[in-house]
């Protein structure tokens, strides 16, 4: 920048400044204001065609158009009841009142099983006292002062058997033949003694568990027994008792018959219109088919701004579509 003399005033140094500064930015201001008022080229995209150029293929739009038109409305539905009829009112109380029936039955049992139960809770302590006194019945210390007798007696005569050879044993020579007999003798002898001596338990064992059973069977006899008798007690409690048959169940009275009447129920029937199917899916289709071109129509601004383009209907303006569709094939 050149320094003004000095013989210029103050107001002229400011001037020439001025005017050195705004120059240069008056020059760039006109640069600008040439660029933007250059003219842009206005061309035109057909939407609906770049639309169809990048299209997906789907199969639901393609197999519903190709169904026969018979197969994408439903028929009218139609329903049809058939004629019923009431059952007859006799029948009806009759099931009531059986049913009934079997329920005062069902209780009445309860009660008499719970009756007899409470008859029978003295039961175990009575079977244990019979046991007691029918095994008083019998003697059984006669049966083991018996059993002790009849072993006494065969000792007794074992011994006898064993005593002359124990005393030939003690005169005979040591391996001598005399000597084996006796020997072989005396061990024939304690088999022997042995055999009588199972003999003699296994008796005694035998009578004693017959009697066993004997007490045994005349225990369960008085068992059944007293179950009878309780049993019996129980039913005549209950038959003093009302009857809730009678009480809540009396005999129906009959009544006069009714005079015949007929009623006709004619059958019914329930028409319904036939409704479209595809319906809702051709409205979904439309409705995405819609803010498609949408999205491609401010696509197509957003390129055209970008290629210093601006969009026209004009049919004589540059066709631009193959360009645009590139433009999305290659994003």
């Amino acid at each position: 920048m050149n320094t003004p003399p000095p013989s210029f005033t103050r107001w002229e140094r400011g001037a020439l400044r001025i005017g050195q500064i705004g120059l240069p930015c008056l020059c760039v201001l006109g640069l600008l204001w040439g660029c933007q008022s250059r003219p842009q080229l206005r061309v035109r995209v057909d939407v609906e065609r770049a639309a169809q150029s990048i299209a997906l293929p789907t199969g639901t739009s393609a197999s519903l158009s190709n169904l026969p038109a018979q197969q994408l409305a439903s028929p009218p539905d139609s329903a049809q009841l058939e004629q019923l009829e009431s059952p007859p009112p006799a029948e009806t109380l009759k099931g009531r009142r059986e049913l009934a029936l079997k329920s005062i039955e069902q209780q009445r049992e309860a009660v008499r099983e719970r009756l007899l139960q409470v008859r029978l809770q003295s039961l175990p302590e009575l079977e244990q006292r019979w046991h007691a006194e029918l095994r008083a019945q019998y003697d059984f210390d006669a049966l083991r002062d018996e059993r002790d007798a009849q072993w006494q007696e065969a000792f007794q005569q074992y011994g006898r058997q064993r005593f002359p050879l124990l005393v030939a044993l003690i005169f005979t020579v040591p391996d001598s033949e005399a000597r084996r007999q006796t020997q072989t003798q005396l061990e024939a002898i304690d088999r022997a003694w042995q055999t009588q001596q199972e003999s003699i338990e296994m008796q005694y064992q035998a009578r004693q568990q017959r009697i066993e059973q004997e007490i045994t069977v005349r225990v369960n006899a008085r068992k059944r027994a007293f179950i009878r008798e309780a049993e019996a007690e129980v039913l005549a409690q209950l038959t003093q008792q009302p009857d809730a048959t009678e009480l809540y169940l009396p005999q129906p009275r009959s009544l006069p018959p009714a005079p015949p009447r007929k009623e006709t129920l004619y059958p019914a029937s329930a028409t319904l219109p036939a409704r479209e199917l595809n319906a809702p899916l051709r409205e979904r289709r439309e409705q995405t088919e819609r803010l498609r071109r949408r999205i491609l129509e401010q696509l197509a601004q957003e390129w055209a701004q970008v290629q210093g383009y601006q969009l026209t209907d004009d049919p004589h303006a540059p066709d631009k579509t193959e360009a645009f569709v590139r433009y999305l094939l290659a994003r």
